[in-house]
Parts: C-alpha cells; sequence; structure tokens
C-alpha cells in the first residue's frame, strides 16, 4: 500500500489513484461562483415531476429512437444522476417520498393501494408538504395521489396540500377519468368533471400551467409536485400523441402498443415543455429547481405482473417493474438548477441517491441551502444530497460529501404475503451496499421462472441490439424455490453475473444489514378492494364517486412492529 501511494505521488496522479480505488468518474467543476455559497438570498421555487412506469429506455438521452425534446432539453441544462433508485411499485415509492421513510417502516411495502380498500398512507408521517409549508413555501399537487383516499384524513388536503387537481387512485380510462366505473378526479377534495373527455394527461398540463400562472404575483416561494398517470396503461392516445412515433409499424400488435406507450411518454414530454413555458410566463423560471424522475422502473412483460399491455422498457437494465432488479428500482433523474454554473450542464454524477432523500434535499434548500450545514431532519431514512448538487462537487473529496453507501432498496412483509402461515417467514429483500446489491428471497412467487419472459426486454424499435442473457438466480433451498443473487452492479449493470456463491462475506455483511432493517420495520397493511357501493362510492352528475367516510385509520392501519418475537 505504502509503494501505491508513493507511485501516485511521483507519478502527480492522484485523481487516477482515487478513480481506481472509488470507480469515481465525474469531472470536477470548477467554478468560481458557487451557487450555493452565493445566493442564499432568496428561497428557490422547486418542481418535482414525476412519471409513471417510464423506463431507462423509454426517453430520449438513452433511446435516440424516442422523442423527448423536452427531458433532453432539461438534461443537456442540468445533471444526470446515473445511479437513483426508487421502490419496485408507485404506491411505495410515493409513501417513501412523501416522508423520506422506507416504505417497511410505512406499512406500504408489499403492494400498491387498490381502489376501495380501507388503507392510506397512514396519518402519523408528517409529509413533504407539511415541512415545506413550515418553510413558508405555498404547496401544489398536480396529478395521481395513489396514497389512499378512504377517510378524509388521507386526502392531500389533509396532508399539506393547498390545491391539489388530479386523480385518487392508480391509473384510470384517459379520457372518461374511471377506474373500474368510479370516475376519480377531484379538485381540492371535491369531484369534477369539468372538461371530461379531455385526455387526462393533457387536462393535467392545463392545471399544471394554470397553477403556476396563478403563483405569478405571490411573494412566497412555490413547492408543486406533478405527477401525471402517463404513460401507466390503459395505451390510450390521441391521434397527435400516436402520430409523434410514425416510424413504428403499427401492423404488428406488439409495435403498436410499443408505439402506444411512447405516445403516452410524448404526452409526458409535451407536459415537460408546457410546464417550463408556464414559469417562463410567470417570471419564475430563473429562481425555480426541477427534479425529473419516474415512480418505478417500466412495466413490460418480464415483470413480476407484467401484461401485454406493459410495453415499456429498461434495455439493457434487467426486469421492470414489481421486481427489485435493476430495471424495476433504478431511474433516469435529472436535476436542473438556473443557478448553478453553466459548467454543470449536461453532466452526469454517479453518487447513489434514494427517492427518500428528496425530502431532506429539498428542505434544505428550502433553508436556503448550505449554510444550514448542521441540517438534519429525525427519524428519516432519507439524506439531504444538497451538496452532491452544486457547482463545486469533486466526488474525488468524498469526506466532504453526505455520500451514501447503501440503500434498502425493497422489504416486504411476508408475513402478510396472501395468507402465509409463517409469522417469521423470510422477507423478499433487496439491498445495495457499495457495488454490490443482494436479492434474496423468492420475489417470483405467483410465477414459474420457466415462464418468465426474457428478462432484458429489448424496444419493438431496437431489434438490433444485442440479446443479454444471464444467471436466473433461482435456488432450491429445503425444496422451496428461492431467489439468492449478489450483483456487482458498478461493474455488471444488466446484472448477468451472480457473484451469491463467491462472495459469502459480503453476502453475510449485507443479510446483516437487512435484519437491522427488519427490526425497524412495520406490519404490511395490504388489503383488498371493498365492494364498489354506497359503503365506497356515491352518485355525482350521472358518475359514482369515491366517499371519503369509510375506515377509520387508527383501526384499519395501526402502525404495529412487524412481528418483534421474530427478531429476538
Amino acid at each position: 500500500m505504502r509503494g501505491f501511494i508513493i507511485v501516485c505521488m511521483l507519478l502527480n496522479a492522484t485523481r487516477l489513484c482515487q478513480s481506481h480505488r472509488e470507480h469515481c468518474k465525474e469531472t470536477y467543476v470548477s467554478s468560481p461562483r458557487d451557487a450555493y455559497r452565493d445566493r442564499y438570498d432568496k428561497q428557490p421555487n422547486i418542481i418535482y415531476i414525476m412519471s409513471d412506469d417510464m423506463g431507462w429506455n423509454d426517453v430520449g438521452f438513452h433511446n435516440p429512437k424516442v422523442r423527448t425534446p423536452h427531458l433532453d432539453s432539461l438534461k443537456a441544462k442540468g445533471i444526470e444522476l446515473m445511479q437513483s433508485y426508487t421502490q419496485r411499485v408507485c404506491s411505495a415509492s410515493r409513501a417513501a417520498f412523501m416522508t423520506g421513510k422506507y416504505p417497511s417502516r410505512t406499512g406500504l411495502q408489499l403492494l400498491i393501494l387498490l381502489q376501495e380498500t380501507q388503507t392510506c398512507l397512514p396519518i402519523e408521517h408528517k409529509t413533504m408538504f407539511d415541512y415545506m409549508k413550515e418553510e413558508g413555501y405555498v404547496t401544489k399537487y398536480v396529478g395521481k395521489w395513489h396514497l389512499g383516499y378512504c377517510d378524509r384524513s388521507c386526502l392531500p388536503e389533509a396532508r399539506g396540500v393547498d390545491e391539489f387537481r388530479g386523480v385518487r387512485t392508480g391509473s384510470v380510462d384517459y379520457f372518461n377519468w374511471t377506474d373500474n366505473g368510479v370516475m376519480q378526479r377531484q379538485v381540492n377534495g371535491v369531484a369534477s368533471v369539468e372538461n371530461i373527455g379531455t385526455h387526462l394527461t393533457v387536462q393535467d398540463a392545463r392545471d399544471a400551467r394554470e397553477m403556476i400562472l396563478d403563483h405569478k404575483d405571490n411573494p412566497d416561494p412555490l413547492f408543486m409536485w406533478i405527477s401525471p398517470t402517463a404513460p401507466h396503461s390503459p395505451l390510450q392516445n390521441t391521434e397527435e400523441m400516436f402520430a409523434v412515433h410514425d416510424f413504428l409499424n403499427e401492423t404488428g400488435e406488439d409495435t403498436k402498443k410499443r408505439r402506444q406507450f411512447l405516445g403516452l411518454v410524448s404526452a409526458f414530454d409535451d407536459l415537460i415543455g408546457d410546464t417550463i413555458a408556464a414559469l417562463e410566463e410567470a417570471e419564475l423560471a430563473n429562481n425555480t429547481i426541477i427534479v425529473f424522475s419516474p415512480d418505478n422502473g417500466g412495466a413490460n412483460p418480464s415483470s413480476r405482473f407484467g401484461s401485454s399491455d406493459h410495453l415499456a422498457n429498461n434495455y439493457p437494465l434487467r426486469n421492470g417493474k414489481w421486481t427489485f432488479m435493476e430495471g424495476g428500482v433504478r431511474i433516469p433523474t435529472i436535476y436542473y438548477d438556473p443557478r448553478l454554473h453553466p459548467s454543470t450542464r449536461g453532466t452526469t454524477r454517479n453518487f447513489l441517491v434514494h427517492v427518500t432523500d428528496w425530502l431532506p434535499t429539498f428542505v434544505q434548500l428550502a433553508r436556503r441551502g448550505l449554510k444550514s450545514s448542521n441540517f438534519n431532519i429525525s427519524d428519516i431514512d432519507g439524506r439531504s444530497q444538497l451538496a452532491n448538487l452544486g457547482s463545486r462537487y469533486n466526488c474525488r473529496r468524498k469526506r466532504r460529501y453526505n455520500i451514501r453507501h447503501k440503500i434498502l432498496v425493497d422489504l416486504t412483509d411476508a408475513t402478510n404475503n396472501f395468507g402465509n402461515p409463517n409469522p417469521c417467514a423470510d422477507e423478499d429483500a433487496a439491498f445495495r451496499w457499495k457495488d454490490y446489491k443482494l436479492v434474496y428471497g423468492n420475489q417470483y412467487y405467483g410465477k414459474d421462472p420457466d415462464t418468465i419472459p426474457t428478462e432484458w426486454t429489448k424496444p419493438q424499435e431496437s431489434p438490433e441490439l444485442p440479446d443479454i442473457f444471464g444467471d436466473n438466480c433461482h435456488r432450491i433451498v429445503n425444496g422451496e424455490r428461492v431467489v439468492r443473487c449478489l450483483f456487482n452492479v458498478i461493474d455488471d449493470p444488466s446484472e448477468t453475473r451472480n457473484l451469491y456463491d463467491e462472495k459469502p462475506a459480503v453476502v453475510a455483511r449485507i443479510l446483516h444489514m437487512i435484519q437491522t432493517a427488519r427490526q425497524a420495520a412495520v406490519k404490511a397493511y395490504f388489503r383488498l378492494p371493498l365492494p364498489v357501493n354506497d359503503t365506497t362510492t356515491q352518485p355525482f352528475e350521472g358518475f359514482r364517486v369515491p366517499r371519503h367516510d369509510y375506515c377509520i385509520p387508527s383501526m384499519h392501519f395501526p402502525l404495529e412492529p412487524a412481528n418483534p418475537s421474530c427478531y429476538q
């Protein structure tokens, strides 16, 4: 080691040595003026834009055949975060973003919140909107809620949102805004059929524009979450949306569906453009930070519950939504701040970031940046990444920054997994530690692995891409089929080489960290929906709309430890 250091000094190659040890590939940005050091005088507006079920390969800056000019422009002016992780399904991701906590600590770790179910994001948890309001922000929300609505205490208006326009459930018909016959659009807690028949993504874009323009002369800063359902199924386009990717031949069924999916991607991209145009018209653009990311990986046929209508694409990442593989949890992410030095534009950064990190990051921004050097929020899992997003970031000096070394990618609660009789059953778990990710459990339950389509799905528009193959990770333990995977996702981002048997010490260390996480977990409160009837819905202008009085949070989903006797 001493000789290694001497050689590095003699060759004046410290950066090379650091790169060899840390896989650090970013370029130091030399700026005569650090935006975060010199511009504390005004709180920035912050807009977080979340797409739904958009894959790694569904953006133009990863796949040049996909037409997303506004996202591409945002990436060219911002910073792309190459190791950004979220949860594998939408309700869990939204809960993690809202609370800064892993879903295993909020009870949302198993599956999504289904329509007309007696659950919601537990009201005990303080939300992102609550924190931002405390910092003097006006808070607005456009799009999909999907965090439950069985009681009025569950609604956005009770969780810190000043103004909400959107749908309550996970997905709806894009034109009549219904889910299972229930019209889901509401404005500030009241059902609304105004403009019904308009494509929902177009309506979301209009709402975002109006809400931004309404803020034009407001002296208070704006925090806004824009979360349309696009490009989530159903695959419904306007003629204009369908025409965008006209090079795709619609005669093949899968190719037609891929074109419809990309039509929804283009609709989302237009929403990005409309939002930026509204900020400029409202004279807010020069002080508005924009963050883009999907809620989870793209849904495709290789996903755990994938169907033929799921035509997102994550190539070259493995699998997709519902799985713990990179295609399910690693997402394209852009951070744009007009105050940063121009040298940062179009750069990439490789530090680990998790969806829970945005809460402390945004709150620290609201507190005027790095001046709050002792910044801390207790009892959350997220870490502020603000220092890593400034002009002066140099990843070779990691001790100066709040670098993550581990992420609890997911931890389900198998004790409630469809009536599992074992109160101490092994949960499905995925954990990222340094360069490694361990997937441990039985995440393919309900599907014979021999029937799963290729786990590295190529997009319909790119049949020329090489096929990718790898270990399917399945083992037989005590007569049961289980998943045992360890990957070096820095050297092998496609997760083709399973290192589980080669690195038992790494496996043991990560399993210990998973066990520690289990001790902080609460019981999952996944519930099946109640019937759509007068108990859960009511009539409104010829439609059925949701009620908000058919659960008691303290009774139906109390926060309880996840079988603490299992961990003694």
